[in-house]
């Protein structure tokens, strides 16, 4: 038989683990949990490359989430998404709008077997380089590649958590590394509120207040709560640092928030009278403190949730998401 007769290689449809983390608005990582815990995870498999996700994959990975948002516990939402029949994910016909869904190719399939170089050490490593060398620009590169590959809450996690905790603990034991702490703070925050800034036509008619307690200065907490409910779509508004009760109070007024978040860092700067501030308004919005310096002792109504992306996952619920 002539090689000209013989048919090419189909193309599959799928998805990396990258795309679907943009479409649905989950986090790469857990993604990769809920396949690992649960069995909830690509099924489609291309050669010499992680699997891809399938339409239907899709589709169960957002009914998943639509219940947990729903106050589903995850276990149950699993099973639930595993064995309810879904409509699939029209995937094909979102790929001229869409840049992250696009056909799985032999070139693309090997690219993604590259992984090492993108890990979190890989990418710290990048990074620390790039601050030791007072590189500005490279810092935001470093950081922009990961969070258009991984995500905010993977990014924030994985990468930049660890870099400024390491940088802030060489600073108390050497008194060096501030100017590369300060650089990589700066291009954060900056990456972080244009991410927050880029939200045009909001799910949430309503946004998330954001802002410091009254004697606290990081702000970087805030900027990251930001920049992850913009890839959820959801709109916020960050007040910044040191915000006064009183201010904040007015603030609430003015925009009528589905939600009021105050970081603190540290005991000394959670004030908990600044809740007293706030008063009764319809619809109520949800009220959380976040942050190390909150004790569980928290006014009625107020809640603490336990980690980044379960701040998110509220805050989306209470945004209407």
């Amino acid at each position: 038989m002539s090689h000209m007769s013989q048919r090419a290689p189909q193309v599959e449809i799928g998805l990396t683990v990258a795309a679907v983390a943009r479409r649905i608005g989950i986090a790469p990582a857990t993604l990769r949990t809920w396949d690992r815990r649960y069995g909830l995870g690509p099924s489609v498999h291309v050669a010499g490359s992680h699997r891809r996700y399938s339409a239907i994959d899709v589709a169960r990975i957002d009914l998943m989430r639509k219940l947990m948002l729903n106050g589903v516990l995850p276990s149950e939402a699993a099973k639930t998404a595993l064995v309810q029949e879904v409509i699939p994910a029209n995937l094909a016909a979102e790929t001229t709008s869409t840049p992250s869904l696009h056909l799985v190719t032999e070139a693309e399939a090997q690219a993604d077997n590259v992984i090492a170089l993108d890990s979190p050490k890989a990418i710290i490593r990048s990074l620390n380089r790039a601050a030791a060398a007072l590189d500005a620009s490279g810092c935001d590169q470093v950081i922009s590649n990961s969070l258009e590959s991984h995500g905010v809450v993977w990014t924030w996690e994985n990468v930049l958590i660890p870099v400024l905790v390491a940088l802030g603990e060489k600073w108390e034991q050497t008194g060096e590394g501030v100017e590369q702490e300060h650089l990589i703070a700066e291009s954060v925050t900056g990456l972080f509120r244009n991410l927050a800034n880029s939200v045009t036509e909001p799910e949430n008619a309503r946004p998330v207040l954001l802002a410091c307690a009254p004697h606290e200065l990081h702000t970087i907490p805030m900027y990251a709560i930001a920049a992850g409910l913009a890839e959820q779509n959801i709109a916020s508004r960050v007040l910044g640092a040191r915000m006064p009760a009183d201010a904040l109070a007015t603030a609430a007024k003015k925009i009528g928030p589905s939600a009021i978040v105050v970081w603190a860092q540290t005991q000394g700067t959670a004030d908990i009278t600044i809740w007293d501030s706030v008063e009764p308004m319809r619809p109520a919005p949800l009220l959380m403190s976040v942050g190390p310096g909150w004790q569980p002792d928290l006014p009625e109504g107020v809640v603490k949730p336990l980690d980044f992306t379960s701040t998110l996952i509220a805050l989306a619920a209470a945004s209407g998401r």
